[in-house]
């Protein structure tokens, strides 16, 4: 045993043979030195279980960015090289496809929303030239008051109006799916759609610049507004002209495109008289009671 007090190693005894410390008390320091290191060496060992695991991405916001950029990199292609574009993409393209459907439907009823105020603009000032001068300070008066009170209901315009035109958007490109069936071409309902989506990339991007424009109260949204639909008709030819024909007896592409035209036109017409009859009742009660007190 090694006395603490001079470092001399004993073979045995009570006592160290050469300072005469009690080596009894040499080892119950030991044993109490000992017994101290423990709890530290238990303090030292770190506690896995109360450490953070990092959390992991959430997964469908990661899908959702990668699906973000992989559309943007394919609508920036398909407004450089159109017609290439869509004639290359088949099936594999087909949820791509469906969200240029989608933006192209809903910013028709957005594009409305956010330029009424400029709509109403172009109304009176047609008509100033007649009420001015019958009606003096109180035209003026009713068109500010006009202009206070006009405001659209954001769902029954955007929202409601929105999915009617997609479900519009989704017929026409069904109807023209239908035109290449009876062509003889076959191809699956995937790829018309995703061909569809890709014509409609270039109608689409003029769509939204139409959108930014109503956003800015510039009055020529609404010019944009028709070659956007100009745009829907072109993309409708465009696709049943890109797919060959196998068989001669099928449908010839010009009465399967004037077939696709007749339904397409009944759907704008009753899609357009359903939003105009949304914008007449949002803006109804705030007109009568505008009219009621002039």
């Amino acid at each position: 045993m090694q006395c603490l007090n001079c470092g001399h190693q004993n073979d045995g005894g009570k006592f160290c043979v050469k300072c005469g410390k009690k080596l009894e008390e040499v080892a119950a320091q030991q044993v109490a030195a000992g017994v101290e290191t423990v709890p530290n060496q238990q303090q030292a060992t770190p506690n896995y279980s109360q450490q953070q695991v990092p959390q992991q991405p959430n997964q469908h916001v990661e899908n959702a960015k990668n699906i973000s950029k992989m559309y943007i990199g394919y609508f920036m292609q398909g407004l450089k090289k159109p017609t290439a574009t869509a004639q290359g993409v088949r099936g594999e393209q087909f949820i791509n496809g469906l969200i240029t459907m989608i933006l192209f439907a809903i910013s028709i009823p957005l594009m409305i929303y956010l330029g009424i105020d400029s709509i109403l603009d172009k109304v009176l000032n047609k008509f100033s030239v007649l009420l001015l001068p019958l009606l003096g300070s109180d035209f003026i008066d009713l068109r500010e008051d006009l202009k206070n009170v006009v405001k659209l209901d954001f769902t029954d315009i955007v929202i409601i109006n929105g999915l009617i035109s997609m479900l519009c958007i989704g017929a026409i490109a069904l109807v023209t799916f239908g035109a290449v069936k009876l062509a003889k071409v076959n191809v699956s309902i995937q790829d018309v759609f995703a061909r569809f989506g890709a014509f409609l990339i270039a109608p689409t991007a003029v769509m939204l610049v139409g959108v930014v424009f109503a956003l800015l109260k510039i009055s020529l949204f609404s010019y944009i507004l028709g070659f956007g639909i100009l745009g829907l008709f072109l993309t409708v030819a465009f696709t049943i002209l890109s797919f060959k024909h196998s068989d001669s007896n099928g449908l010839d592409s010009v009465y399967g495109t004037l077939l696709t035209y007749i339904v397409m036109a009944i759907l704008l017409v009753l899609f357009g008289r359903h939003l105009i009859e949304a914008v007449v009742s949002s803006l109804g009660s705030n007109m009568q009671d505008t009219f009621g007190d002039w």
